[in-house]
């Protein structure tokens, strides 16, 4: 998807906002006209709203300021995004075309507030990215894909998704302290 500059993506305190790890995910999400669409880990709605532009749409998120503020943005671009609190997969029914997540991916404890938690990825960076990988399968339409932001030196988390998926890489991003991959995932077969 192209990024929408007429969007009016606003962050509530509390909530991560979009950056360029957002943007990277955005640029290599595909979504087709009545794909039914997933973000886990929404945050303010950035990559969801413009996925609701194009076809039906969910968001997701574990934090309270970040729900509240995803929903905020939808009313105000008069968009029809459903967004729901929620940990990964929990308490999500049904199968999706299209699932993106950019997760919390920095080698950092969890812990404090919900903004911090939004780039805490744990002991290896790596928590969210594995428990995603393991709802994966009992999400994703067996002919859907599946968009995953991870940094290249996030070997457990690549060598899963390989192994349970078909996987190709289609956009990158260097930064400074790693570079950062958009793993695109298809069921094997």
């Amino acid at each position: 998807m192209h990024f929408d500059p007429g969007l009016r993506i606003d962050a509530l305190p509390g909530v991560y906002p979009p950056r360029e790890d957002s943007r990277l995910l955005l640029e290599a999400v595909r979504v087709e006209p009545g794909d039914a669409f997933l973000e886990i880990g929404t945050g303010t709605g950035f990559v969801a709203l413009h996925a609701a532009k194009v076809a039906p749409a969910v968001a997701t998120d574990v934090s309270p300021d970040s729900v509240r503020c995803a929903r905020r943005n939808a009313i105000a671009n008069r968009l029809p995004l459903a967004v729901v609190r929620a940990d990964l997969f929990g308490g999500i029914r049904g199968s999706f075309d299209v699932i993106a997540l950019n997760p919390p991916y920095l080698v950092e404890p969890i812990g404090g507030d919900w903004e911090s938690r939004a780039w805490q990825g744990g002991a290896t960076g790596e928590d969210s990215i594995l428990r995603f990988l393991e709802g994966l399968a009992g999400h994703l339409h067996a002919d859907g894909r599946a968009y995953l932001l991870v940094p290249e030196r996030r070997e457990r988390s690549l060598a899963v998704a390989n192994g349970d998926f078909r996987v190709s890489c289609v956009a990158t991003l260097p930064l400074f302290f790693e570079k950062l991959l958009v793993l695109e995932l298809t069921m094997p077969g």
